[in-house]
């Protein structure tokens, strides 16, 4: 099998997953009954779990076959158990822990799968991959998320089997993209002891700051899915349509938005589209038109495509620069992540002291303020470098 096809079918794959699993899992965990701060608990323990098993564990694991199916297996299960769990008398306690064990094994192959990439693949042709991934992701979220909808609400006088059906689908599809990848690992048998590490070692000012702006954009999620379903009661298929859309304009900004980044560069269209999501949550609470909210949605998709893409360009190019590229993936995504896990328990706490509308200006001031405060930071080192420079002018005058 060729290189390409093979990347190519496990972006297939595993998208096949996220749309048959995760689209509407935290949509079922909120008609199941979950409290407003049980919702943004399923959005931080997550990513909580995953930033644990990058500052500690997947770091000191080697690149090989056995490592990456090891992993894989451990994901398996958890994916397995969360979709038998809904049946439970009491399903969201168990969702939540399987879900946390599957973002520990999720790491080592989240971590993994780059350095496997990498040596395979000239770093020119990460920004082409990482784009031609995400456009095969668009088109099957788009249209699985619409039959996924469709067949949610016909079949809802048997929830939530329903949705348990929806998730085994996506157990078979998530195995089967992580074996194509395991064929790419170097197959060395090597010899190590887990050890207390210390974490952050490769992470950068520009590192930090991307974790800062995920802190924000991770706010908004919960309370989307708190709003959708709790406050405006809309069905799957309803929310189905807010993918789809996002999906369909997404795949015709995509392509400009590579040429832009290789016009503009990465680190303005990064900007652009962090400012993008920033103001585009402003009018939400205040709305409850579907239409409104629908047109909302699918910018905030455009932007949440785009930011992904240059977020994991940026990533590819800066790894050159470090002499540990293991460990920089490792405190990448710990940083990213663990911005996510701050950003949606954050939420959780706002929903307990404001009105929903309050929440989402209090985002969209702190996306902001979060962004500038790098670019602040820019500006008076520059201003700092040429005061230093002029000084050293005088001083040889």
């Amino acid at each position: 099998m060729k290189l390409s096809t093979r990347i190519y079918l496990d972006a297939a794959l595993q998208n096949i997953k996220s749309v048959s699993f995760f689209t509407f899992l935290q949509v079922l965990i909120a008609r199941l009954g979950a409290s407003n701060f049980e919702i943004a608990l399923s959005n931080s323990l997550p990513p909580l779990f995953c930033a644990l098993s990058l500052a500690f564990l997947t770091r000191q694991l080697p690149v090989t076959r056995g490592v990456f199916l090891t992993s894989g297996y451990v994901r398996q299960f958890a994916f397995l158990s969360m979709a038998l769990s809904v049946l439970l008398p009491n399903p969201i306690p168990y969702l939540l822990f399987f879900w946390s064990i599957n973002a520990v094994a999720v790491m080592v192959n989240g971590a993994q799968q780059p350095a496997i990439m990498r040596r395979w693949v000239e770093p020119r042709e990460f920004p082409k991959i990482f784009s031609n991934n995400k456009m095969i992701g668009i088109i099957i979220v788009t249209i699985g998320s619409f039959g996924i909808g469709q067949y949610l609400d016909a079949y809802n006088h048997i929830f939530p089997m329903n949705y348990v059906i929806s998730m085994l689908v996506g157990c078979i599809a998530t195995f089967a993209g992580m074996s194509l990848i395991a064929e790419l690992a170097p197959r060395e048998k090597y010899k190590f002891r887990l050890a207390l590490v210390r974490p952050f070692q490769e992470c950068d000012r520009k590192t930090w700051w991307m974790g800062l702006n995920n802190v924000g954009i991770a706010m908004a999620a919960p309370l989307f899915i708190i709003y959708h379903v709790k406050v405006l009661n809309l069905s799957n298929s309803q929310i189905a349509y807010f993918v789809v859309t996002a999906g369909i304009v997404s795949t015709l900004l995509l392509p400009l938005a590579r040429r832009w980044m290789e016009r503009f560069g990465l680190m303005k269209v990064y900007g652009a589209a962090v400012i993008g999501m920033a103001l585009s949550v402003l009018p939400y609470g205040f709305i409850d038109s579907f239409w409104a909210i629908l047109a909302l949605q699918g910018w905030i998709g455009v932007c949440l495509a785009v930011h992904e893409v240059v977020s994991q360009s940026i990533m590819m190019n800066e790894a050159g620069r470090h002499n540990k590229e293991m460990a920089y993936f490792s405190d990448f995504q710990l940083v990213m992540n663990a911005g996510n896990a701050v950003g949606a328990l954050i939420a959780g706490f706002l929903t307990a002291v404001l009105p929903l509308w309050g929440c989402f200006i209090v985002i969209a001031i702190t996306r902001l303020l979060f962004y500038m405060c790098y670019r602040g930071a820019k500006e008076v080192k520059s201003q700092d470098a040429v005061s230093s420079s002029q000084q050293t002018t005088r001083t040889q005058m």
